[in-house]
């Protein structure tokens, strides 16, 4: 069997009580219904400022999602 993969990007610019954009729901379901799989969703960070001996601060500003399907 062999796949076909998306890679999708989705910003944090409208933040919902959920974190993620409203419509994202619906993306999913269009995607899903298209025969996308999701595989992973893993945040894309940014900033990385060093705070007094706590470490490294960084940002989430959005999240990159990974589809997979069976090719016909």
């Amino acid at each position: 069997m062999t796949w076909e993969y998306k890679v999708v990007y989705i910003s944090s610019e409208k933040w919902t009580s959920t974190g993620l954009p409203d419509d994202i729901n619906v993306e999913f379901n269009n995607w899903g219904a298209e025969g996308w799989e999701l595989v992973k969703i893993e945040p894309r960070l940014t900033g990385g400022f060093f705070i007094f001996g706590f470490g490294v601060a960084t940002s989430t500003a959005g999240y990159v999602a990974f589809f997979k399907k069976s090719k016909p």
